[in-house]
């Protein structure tokens, strides 16, 4: 029945808990509803469910590997070239036939619904038994993380699945917005219909997080043992930060701007120093300029998972490009984007790549299993195009305060709004390697070309199909 193709099931695996921090809650099957009400019934169990929401999230079927360095990154161009050995040799030819895609098409739309299924039903727990459970700003936290968490993840599922605004996502269905645990079919909504609901939610994180998130200096006598390394987790100014990517995505410059400025102008995050980047002490390397990490996902033992993408030995899955494009990208050998987080490979010809994820065994703890989800730059970007027509000189300066603390030199206050957004997207292409964000830039823009493509891309690319056995046909 055509009609049915308007639905999805995702509730084939809503009740598939991920209370992973406990190790009593690992390795276990599928949990009743009854059993999920045993763990919350204490604050504890509240706690360790968003902690299984963190853990699941750095699965290498998501932003472990192919929502960061993976697959995204394929799609959006930040390596080609690659032999067709390579795992990702049909990601970036846009092979959406191809099995090793649609493998990790599947992982990457099931994985995210789980998680997004579980954090439902935390939400329900949570707004059924209220605050008297818990201790201090636990509960607000909590909340807030999680319906923020809810919104970042039904966002990168339609940029991934449905049309941009820019093309058909007015009218185009894309997935459904699942706000509640079930497993009837539910119904897909268009680009823009989710993301109202995405902006929705991300108005009760911020609420929540606002007044009570000891990330925000006003807050931080509410810093206790829980609520420590809030850069870790979806904390008031992550919040923020994704607003704005949101507004922009929708096509809302004016709030994009009000979102990143608030951010910008809070003076929460450092710039790394140079002394942590320029150095060629390996241990002594902050390859991912961690005190800009807005956002990050610690990942355990991150080395095993980054390494055979990133070592030269392993040929035949380097993530690399060709190094002319490199230096041609660049224009400055001294920018330390350049100097210290690329390198050349010593056994191929003309053949880069990025060392951002290189993990040395002797690397301090504080630069090691760092992930980034949302770094302090790209707000600077975000509010560059926001103010690229109407003030460009306003946008350069933006622009220009990223580059004075990556040693590259100022451009010039006098560049035209063209010129403008040409070097926000050269930003986009130096500053974010391995972090995801290039191809939705692209889609965003509805670009016709990917740079280091030699194809037209329309929708067939930016649009991913939604894999098979999600798509109800009324059977």
């Amino acid at each position: 029945m055509e009609a049915y193709k308007k639905y999805i099931h995702v509730g084939l695996f809503v009740l598939t808990l991920v209370f992973s921090s406990c190790e009593k809650w690992l390795d276990v099957p599928p949990q009743t509803q009854i059993e999920a009400d045993k763990v919350f019934e204490k604050e504890s169990g509240f706690q360790d469910a968003l902690t299984g929401v963190y853990v699941k999230m750095t699965s290498q079927s998501l932003y472990g590997r192919e929502l960061t360095f993976g697959l995204v990154d394929g799609l959006g161009g930040q390596f080609y070239g690659l032999g067709s050995a390579n795992q990702y040799y049909s990601t970036i030819n846009y092979d959406y036939d191809e099995a090793n895609f649609i493998a990790k098409s599947e992982a990457v739309f099931k994985d995210s619904y789980n998680i997004i299924a579980n954090i439902n039903l935390l939400i329900q727990n949570l707004n059924e038994k209220g605050s008297g459970l818990f201790t201090g700003v636990n509960y607000h936290t909590i909340r807030g993380e999680a319906y923020g968490l809810r919104a970042l993840l039904h966002f990168d599922l339609v940029r991934l699945y449905g049309s941009s605004i820019a093309s058909k996502g007015e009218t185009a269905l894309a997935i459904p917005y699942m706000e509640a645990v079930g497993t009837l079919p539910k119904e897909r909504l268009t680009t823009r219909a989710l993301l109202n609901k995405v902006i929705a939610d991300l108005e009760v994180a911020e609420q929540e997080l606002a007044t009570y998130d000891p990330i925000v200096p006003a807050h931080s006598a509410n810093a206790t043992t829980y609520l420590r390394d809030r850069n870790l987790k979806l904390n008031y100014y992550a919040v923020k930060a994704l607003q704005a990517r949101v507004y922009l995505y929708a096509g809302d410059k004016a709030k994009a701007l009000v979102a990143a400025r608030a951010v910008i102008e809070s003076n929460v995050f450092d710039w790394t120093p140079s002394s942590q980047i320029a150095t060629t002490v390996e241990g002594q390397k902050n390859r991912v300029f961690t005190q800009e990490l807005i956002f990050s996902l610690y990942i355990n033992g991150m080395s095993a998972i980054t390494s055979p993408f990133y070592d030269e030995e392993v040929s035949g899955n380097l993530l690399s490009r060709s190094g002319t494009d490199y230096v041609a990208l660049f224009d400055d050998k001294f920018d330390y984007r350049f100097e210290y987080l690329t390198t050349p490979a010593e056994k191929l010809w003309d053949i880069r790549y990025s060392t951002k994820f290189v993990q040395p065994t002797s690397s301090q703890a504080a630069f090691m299993n760092r992930m980034p989800m949302i770094r302090k730059s790209e707000l600077y970007y975000i509010a560059a195009e926001c103010l690229a027509e109407t003030d460009p000189a306003g946008a350069i300066a933006y622009v220009n305060e990223v580059r004075a603390h990556r040693n590259t030199a100022a451009l010039s206050s006098l560049l035209n709004t063209t010129q403008v957004e040409q070097e926000i997207k050269r930003e986009y292409r130096k500053e974010l390697i391995g972090e995801g964000q290039l191809f939705f830039y692209y889609k965003r823009k509805n670009a016709s070309q990917i740079d280091g493509k030699f194809v037209t891309v329309n929708d067939d690319m930016y649009v991913l199909p939604l894999p098979d056995k999600e798509i109800s046909f009324g059977q």
